[in-house]
């Protein structure tokens, strides 16, 4: 992404990009892919950022040969609060592109976003309004949420990220097994080192994240490296 540097030193736009390689597509306590590549690529204007990510499978299983997955993002930060926007867009799902109807026609869904730093402690809750969502158990939109409580610490040499993942109420999107009501579906720790290059003015962070969901009796662990450009 390219901006004049008057723009830039006008409005402090500060673009960005990054990719991550990784063994396994992990997300909520499930595994939604295999080998994959995850590029991320934004801009952040003071409090405000617009970015997008994505998730390309390397390795695609015979039931879904090409299946990618596009996020968007704005999200506006107030010191230790964000309220931000996401809409998600699996190629698998719907009737195409930027398709919101019915459930199990539509490709995209909109989620809300809601976040606060406590510090040593950040909370997110997330809420989907509109499109692709889970079913509850009366068959219907069940309007799926989702709370993750992540905490960094260092230890040594490392950066450490512990996360909690808690889904208040059933949703079909991330109950897997017979759960009923609030129940804990995630349980992870990431470890992690960044490297600094100068000159390039990249960083480079390998890590390797094990992943436990509790309610589903299942485990997963993942590899990956991510490259950061930081103009």
């Amino acid at each position: 992404m390219a901006f004049p540097p008057a723009l830039r030193a006008e409005s402090s736009v500060k673009p960005y990009l990054q990719v991550d390689a990784v063994s396994a597509y992990l997300w909520r306590g499930q595994k939604c892919g295999g080998v994959s590549l995850q590029p991320v690529a934004g801009v952040n204007i003071k409090n405000f950022s617009a970015f997008f990510w994505g998730n390309i499978q390397l390795c695609p299983t015979a039931d879904s040969p090409d299946k990618h997955e596009i996020d968007l993002f704005l999200k506006y930060k107030v010191k230790n609060f964000t309220i931000g926007l996401k809409d998600v867009y699996v190629n698998s799902r719907g009737a195409g592109v930027f398709s919101f109807g019915s459930i199990p026609h539509a490709a995209n869904c909109l989620d809300i976003i809601c976040a606060y730093d406590f510090k040593y402690v950040e909370a997110e809750w997330t809420t989907t309004v509109a499109g692709y969502d889970g079913y509850n158990h009366s068959g219907r939109r069940a309007y799926g949420s989702y709370l993750m409580l992540t905490s960094p610490f260092k230890a040594r040499w490392f950066d450490f990220s512990a996360q909690l993942g808690i889904v208040p109420y059933y949703c079909s999107r991330y109950s897997e097994d017979n759960a009923r009501g609030f129940h804990v579906n995630m349980c992870a720790v990431k470890m992690s080192h960044t490297f600094i290059v100068q000159r390039a003015k990249m960083q480079i962070t390998p890590y390797s994240q094990l992943m436990v969901n509790p309610s589903a009796l299942t485990a997963h662990l993942s590899v990956g490296a991510r490259i950061s450009f930081n103009p």
